[in-house]
């Protein structure tokens, strides 16, 4: 296991967040905004019960909360609380501290280079419809 995983693991284990859990707060956090639940099924490819179930842990533990959707009264959208970042803040802390562990080995030469690297294996942006572009 890569020391960027490990350090994810052990925050999440210290704050008693299962991996299923820790893996919904992470997609909130990225998304930077609330998210309703029914996009969450989707996104996890889970049944909406999954997601009450995941959401209803994170929620006891002050990590995420519910909201009603302004847009639509049926639907409830889940964000991520200031404790809920606080963790996920501390997680990129810890991943930011290996990078840097990490990169400071290297020239200035071997970071242009490594930097040209990483862009050549992010993923192309995909199209309207989804599919790479």
């Amino acid at each position: 296991m890569s020391p960027l995983l490990r350090h994810a693991g052990t925050v999440f284990a210290n704050n008693q967040v299962p991996f299923s859990q820790a893996s919904l707060l992470t997609d909130l956090y990225e998304r930077g905004a609330p998210q309703r639940m029914s996009t969450l099924a989707q996104t996890f490819d889970v049944a909406p019960r999954t997601v009450t179930a995941l959401v209803d842990g994170l929620e006891r533990r002050g990590l995420v909360q519910r909201a009603p959707d302004p847009d639509d009264r049926r639907a409830v959208l889940v964000g991520v609380t200031d404790k809920g970042n606080a963790l996920m803040q501390e997680i990129e802390w810890g991943r930011q501290a290996l990078a840097d562990e990490l990169v400071n080995g290297l020239t200035r030469d071997e970071r242009v280079e490594f930097a040209r690297l990483l862009n050549k294996l992010r993923p192309a942006p995909k199209n309207e419809k989804g599919s790479q572009a």
